[in-house]
C-alpha cells in the first residue's frame, strides 16, 4: 500500500473481517490509508460505528432497516455505510442480497 501512495486504490476486506478480527486489526492492515479502506463488519453496526470513528472511509454493515436509519442519522456516517459488497469485487464474493450465501 505504501508503493501506492499518490495513486487511486481502495482496500477492501474480506467478508466480516471487522466482526472476526476487530478494527484494531484492520486499522493495524491498512496503516495510515484507513480513509482508503472499506472494513466488512458483517452484521455489527457497533464494530461499524467504531470503524468509522476511527477513521475507515467506508464500512459494510448487513443491519435491519432500522439499524442503517439510526446509523445514517449520523451525519459524519452518511455515504460511508453499505450495506452489499461494492461492484468492483469479483462476481464471485457479490452478494445480491445480504441473506445469500457466498
Amino acid at each position: 500500500m505504501a508503493q501506492l501512495k499518490g495513486k487511486r486504490f481502495l482496500a477492501l476486506s474480506v467478508e466480516s473481517a471487522g466482526s472476526s478480527f476487530g478494527v484494531p486489526w484492520w486499522l493495524n492492515v491498512v496503516n495510515t490509508h484507513a480513509e482508503l479502506s472499506i472494513l466488512d463488519c458483517g452484521d455489527s453496526p457497533t464494530t461499524a460505528r467504531q470503524a468509522l470513528d476511527l477513521g475507515v472511509g467506508g464500512v459494510i454493515c448487513r443491519v435491519n432497516a432500522a439499524q442503517l436509519r439510526t446509523l445514517q442519522s449520523y451525519d459524519r456516517y452518511r455515504g460511508r455505510l453499505l450495506t452489499l459488497r461494492p461492484p468492483s469485487s469479483r462476481s464471485d464474493n457479490l452478494r445480491e442480497d445480504p441473506h445469500d450465501s457466498l
